[in-house]
């Protein structure tokens, strides 16, 4: 059990993106619960006029966060049932009442939040017949949300071995521009999005091309200090290892050769070699 007792709304919601970039699932629920809990009680305490809020946003932004956050969790650890019912919690806020524009424009977010996360729980169920819909709301929808759209995408499609080569081609540009100006708290998604790219080709028999993309990820992984997908970019790269050629795995070796050096000489200087990120 975490110790979360004395933590306002602003202090639970930056725990709950600390543990979002290290994945740790489990305490993003306790989280998650604390969170929703304290939002509740500090809105009936403001409706009563025993409270006023001193926060950083609205109270509407920490019910959908923390409700929405709590539905990932699930989602993540294969709880689909579960995760549907936090969708349930945050389609539709319109119960809370005296909100100001600040708040309505949350409440509409997670309202459209729901219905993209209704279908992502659909595709991993393996509803594949609600894709082209899916893709219609990507098209119309907020390209911030591209790469987490096209995440569960690929896991559908490897779960299900089926084909969205289609997709990936309609969305490769703005994917690529969206890259390049990618802000801190996205590279998470972006390396997960190369990862699951490269286990699609793979599943697809495009072996090649999978250990090429699997090379670059762990060059990209690394630039960017992101362990969690290093780490996994690392497993993935045994794990098909055998299928590589002679030229893949000594590119491999190099990559792991330069990397280690690069690693050895910042702590010969002094300098942090663990990356301690906090998302904004």
């Amino acid at each position: 059990m975490l110790e979360l007792d004395g933590m306002n709304e602003d202090s639970l919601t930056d725990m709950l993106k600390v543990s979002f970039s290290w994945e740790n699932w489990t305490a993003i629920l306790e989280i998650s619960d604390k969170l929703f809990e304290l939002a509740v009680l500090t809105y009936g305490s403001h409706q009563q006029g025993t409270k006023k809020y001193f926060l950083k946003k609205n109270i509407a932004y920490y019910l959908g966060y923390s409700a929405c956050m709590k539905g990932i969790a699930y989602q993540k650890l294969g709880n689909l049932a579960e995760s549907r019912k936090c969708i349930g919690l945050y389609s539709d806020l319109s119960w809370i009442t005296d909100v100001d524009h600040e708040a309505a424009v949350e409440v509409e977010y997670y309202k459209n939040i729901a219905i993209a996360n209704t279908f992502v729980i659909d595709l991993l169920e393996g509803k594949v017949e609600v894709l082209p819909d899916y893709v219609e709301f990507i098209r119309t929808g907020d390209q911030e949300e591209l790469l987490a759209c096209l995440i569960t995408v690929l896991e559908s499609a490897i779960k299900y071995n089926f084909s969205i080569d289609w997709v990936l081609d309609e969305f490769n540009e703005p994917l690529q521009e969206l890259s390049c100006r990618a802000k801190q708290e996205d590279i998470r998604y972006y390396i997960d999005y190369m990862h699951l790219s490269a286990i699609y080709l793979y599943k697809r028999e495009k072996i090649h091309d999978a250990i090429n993309l699997t090379l670059y990820i762990l060059v990209i992984s690394s630039k960017l200090y992101d362990g969690t997908g290093f780490r996994k970019i690392v497993s993935f790269y045994e794990h098909i290892r055998s299928h590589a050629t002679a030229e893949q795995q000594e590119s491999y070796q190099n990559i792991m050769k330069n990397i280690l050096e690069r690693e050895f000489l910042k702590d010969e200087k002094g300098d942090l070699v663990i990356n301690s990120r906090i998302v904004d």
